[in-house]
C-alpha cells in the first residue's frame, strides 16, 4: 500500500493506492471504499499509465479526484470514472505525494527529480461537471485578482543556487471550456473597462480548458531615446490598471461571448483608496505626457529624415529643405539628452524630468508628494511649450515647404499621425530602448547590476 487518503467531505469514503513495481508488477491500483472498506472499487482504468503512488480528494468537490504515477499527474472530474493526464507545463515525471491547500487553493505536488510542482488555482477545476461539458463554449468563475503594490519590491537576483520558485504570475486570469478544438475563422479577446478597449489578446483555441491571461497594468510608455538611467529606469513599466470590474467579450467566429473579471487592491496595504486615486491620476497624466512627447520626438526626427532625402529640387526649394531639416533636428535635440557617458556625466532636458518623475510617481502607491506635485506642474508648462513650437512647426514650417514642393511637382513631407504611432504602424516608433543608453542597461555588466538593484528595491 503506497498512500491512504481519508475523504476530507465523507467520514465512509477512504481511497488507497498500491504500487507493486518493484516486484515488477507497474500495473495501476486506486481503489475507493464509502462504506469503512467493508467493500472497494477500482479506480484505475486505462486513461492511466504506471503504477500510482498517491491520490487525493478534492476539498470542496468529492467528484474531483487527483492521482500521482510513474508518469505524472492524472485527474478525475467524475470521481474516477475517466481520468486524463495533466499536461500544462508538467512532464511525465513521478508525483509521489500531493497536499490541496485550503487557504490558496493550489495543488501542491512533490515530484522524483523535479522538485516541488504547483497547479496555484484548482477553482475551474472544481466547477466541471455535466452540464459544463455539454456547452459549447462555458467560462468559469475565477477569484478576484489582486493587484501588487508598485515598488513593493520582491525582486531577488541569487542565481541557480536558491532553491526558490517563483510565485504566482499577477496577471488576471480569463478561463474557458470548450467542448471543441476551434478550428475555422477568427478567435480573440477583448478586454473593456468603462467602454474603452484595453486589450486585445489571442483566445486558447483547444478542447478542454483554456487559459488566456491579462495583464493588470498598461504596456510601458513610448518614450523618446535617452542615455539618463533614471529616465530610462522610467520608461520600462506601465502603471497597474485600476481596482474594478472589466467586461470581456470572446469572440469566436461570428459567436461572441461575455463575461467578466474583477481587479482588487491588496486589502493588507497600509495605503487608502484617496491616496490611490491621486497616485492614479497623475501617474496616467505623466503617462500620457511621456507618449506625446515620444509622439513629437518621433515626427521631427521623420521629418528631418525625409527632407534630407528629397531630390530633384531647385536651389531656392533645396534652401528652404535644408532650413526645415535642420529646424527639425534643433527642436528634436533640445527634447532629449544622449550626451555623457551614461554614469556620471549624464545630461537631463524635459524628456529626462519627465521620465524620472513618471519613475517616482508610479513606483509609489500612495499619495504624490507636494514637490512631485509641484515638480509635475513645472514639467507641464514645459511640454506646453514644446506642443506650441511643434504645433508652429508642422502648422508653418512644414506646410510651406510642403506647399511648394506640391508646386514643384514633388512629393509632399508626410508623417504619422499619434494613433499611428501609438499602433505601431510606422518605422521607428518604439520607446528608449531604440537608444544606446537602453543597449547597456540590458547588456553590459554594469548596467545590468543598475537594473537588478532597482528592480529588487
Amino acid at each position: 500500500m503506497s498512500y491512504v487518503e481519508p475523504s476530507p467531505l465523507d467520514r465512509n469514503t477512504c481511497f488507497v493506492t498500491f504500487d507493486g513495481h518493484r516486484t515488477g508488477d507497474r500495473a495501476t491500483y486506486i481503489y475507493k471504499t464509502t462504506d469503512l472498506g467493508k467493500t472497494w472499487t477500482s479506480l484505475a482504468t486505462k486513461d492511466i499509465l504506471g503504477h500510482a503512488y498517491c491520490v487525493r480528494q478534492d476539498l470542496v468537490n468529492a467528484s474531483l479526484l487527483f492521482a500521482g504515477t510513474e508518469y505524472g499527474l492524472y485527474i478525475s472530474a467524475d470521481g474516477g470514472k475517466q481520468w486524463a493526464r495533466f499536461e500544462n507545463n508538467l512532464p511525465k515525471v513521478a508525483v509521489h505525494d500531493m497536499v490541496i491547500h485550503p487557504r490558496d487553493h493550489a495543488l501542491v505536488m512533490a515530484t522524483h527529480g523535479r522538485g516541488v510542482a504547483i497547479i496555484d488555482d484548482i477553482t475551474s477545476l472544481r466547477q466541471i461537471n455535466d452540464q459544463v461539458a455539454a456547452q459549447a463554449l462555458h467560462f468559469f468563475e475565477t477569484k478576484p485578482t489582486v493587484l501588487r503594490d508598485p515598488g513593493s519590491g520582491g525582486g531577488w537576483f541569487g542565481g541557480s543556487g536558491n532553491f526558490t520558485g517563483p510565485n504566482p504570475n499577477e496577471t488576471a486570469k480569463i478561463v474557458y471550456y470548450m467542448s471543441k478544438r476551434h478550428t475555422f475563422g477568427k478567435m480573440y479577446v477583448e478586454v473593456w473597462k468603462d467602454g474603452k478597449l484595453l486589450r486585445t489578446l489571442p483566445a486558447g483555441k483547444s478542447a478542454g480548458i483554456n487559459m488566456v491571461e491579462m495583464p493588470t497594468s498598461l504596456e510601458k510608455p513610448k518614450s523618446a531615446p535617452t542615455n539618463n538611467r533614471m529616465a530610462l529606469f522610467g520608461a520600462l513599466f506601465g502603471p497597474n490598471l485600476p481596482a474594478g470590474k472589466y467586461e470581456v467579450k470572446l469572440i469566436k467566429g461570428k459567436d461572441t461571448y461575455n463575461t467578466t473579471f474583477s481587479l482588487i487592491n491588496d486589502p493588507q496595504s497600509a495605503y487608502s483608496e484617496a491616496d490611490r486615486e491621486a497616485q492614479s491620476t497623475l501617474t496616467t497624466k505623466l503617462y500620457g505626457q511621456m507618449e506625446q512627447l515620444a509622439y513629437i520626438y518621433h515626427v521631427l526626427g521623420d521629418v528631418e529624415t525625409k527632407a534630407k532625402a528629397v531630390t530633384g529640387a531647385k536651389t531656392k526649394l533645396k534652401k528652404q529643405i535644408d532650413e526645415l531639416a535642420a529646424k527639425a533636428a534643433k527642436l528634436k535635440n533640445n527634447l532629449v539628452a544622449l550626451e555623457g557617458d551614461f554614469y556620471i556625466d549624464e545630461g537631463e532636458r524635459v524628456n529626462e524630468r519627465l521620465s524620472d518623475l513618471y519613475r517616482q510617481v508610479s513606483g509609489y502607491p500612495g499619495r504624490p508628494s507636494q514637490s512631485q506635485v509641484d515638480r509635475a506642474g513645472t514639467v507641464e508648462k514645459e511640454l506646453a511649450d514644446v506642443q506650441r513650437q511643434f504645433d508652429e512647426f508642422t502648422g508653418k514650417s512644414l506646410k510651406t515647404v510642403n506647399d511648394a514642393l506640391t508646386a514643384a511637382k514633388l512629393n509632399a513631407i508626410i508623417y504619422a499621425t499619434f494613433q499611428e504611432f501609438k499602433e505601431d504602424k510606422v518605422a521607428g516608433s518604439g520607446n528608449s530602448g531604440d537608444g544606446q543608453g537602453y543597449r547597456i542597461l540590458t547588456t553590459s555588466p554594469l548596467g545590468m547590476h543598475w537594473t537588478s538593484g532597482w528592480l529588487a528595491n
